[in-house]
């Protein structure tokens, strides 16, 4: 679980997590934040590693990464997903010709 990627070139850093960052996200950073939300509690990176069945030494870096990008949070030794807030983009939509002509017979 050595896979990194470097999200800085997007708007989402340090903001927390999308559910659609995890999409663009490595294999190993994705698999950790899914357990994590299934969770919905904080662990430590024992709890983690062995949840995973895998190495702390391998988690760790990875936890650092997740911690960079704003994704997680630590305190005391525990690390907790940090989702963000979405944000709706509000566009104007003008009504279709077709749908006006509609509403028009419809009186």
């Amino acid at each position: 679980m050595t896979d990194s990627q470097d999200l800085s070139n997007g708007s989402t850093q340090g903001v927390g997590l999308n559910p659609a960052d995890l999409l663009m996200l490595p294999d190993a950073q994705r698999t950790i934040l899914t357990m994590m939300m299934r969770r919905q509690s904080a662990l430590t990176l024992t709890e983690i590693a062995e949840q995973l069945n895998v190495p702390s030494e391998e988690i760790a870096p990875v936890m650092a990464e997740l911690l960079q990008l704003g994704y997680v949070t630590t305190e005391n030794d525990t690390y907790q997903v940090k989702l963000g807030r979405r944000t709706p983009r509000i566009q104007s939509k003008r009504q279709s010709p077709r749908v006006a002509a509609v509403w028009d017979k419809l009186g």
